[in-house]
């Protein structure tokens, strides 16, 4: 019993760090855990412009009356909104789609002005 005694006293006299010990070992485990996963995790890859798909999408180039770069957006207007595809045009990477009176809002998924200056090169 002498061993028990001593024992129970080594626990009493040192139990916080005992516990100190073990959240610390627990923390270790669930960092070691959880970083490799953060670290893994990639960022979609900017998709490549293709202008044919934006021009298909928006109606062809002879659709197009107006188009202008504001910010990260590209403001178009068009002869004939029927022939607008929107699914395509998010295939190709805008994000969403702006529709007010008579103009079309774009807002692009990366960055609006290489986009727009591909599709509209001469602008």
């Amino acid at each position: 019993m002498g061993g028990t005694r001593d024992f129970n006293t080594f626990l009493k006299e040192n139990g916080w760090w005992i516990a100190l010990a073990v959240a610390g070992l627990v923390l270790l485990a669930v960092l070691s855990i959880l970083i490799p996963m953060f670290l893994r995790r990639k960022k979609k890859p900017v998709r490549k412009v293709v202008v044919s798909e934006y021009m298909d999408a928006l109606g062809g180039e002879a659709n197009i009356i107006f188009h202008e770069l504001r910010g990260s957006r590209i403001v178009v207007k068009l002869n004939d909104y029927s022939l607008l595809d929107k699914e395509k045009l998010k295939g190709a990477g805008v994000d969403s789609f702006i529709l007010m009176s008579s103009q079309l809002t774009l807002v692009i998924k990366g960055d609006a002005s290489v986009v727009y200056s591909l599709i509209f090169p001469q602008s």
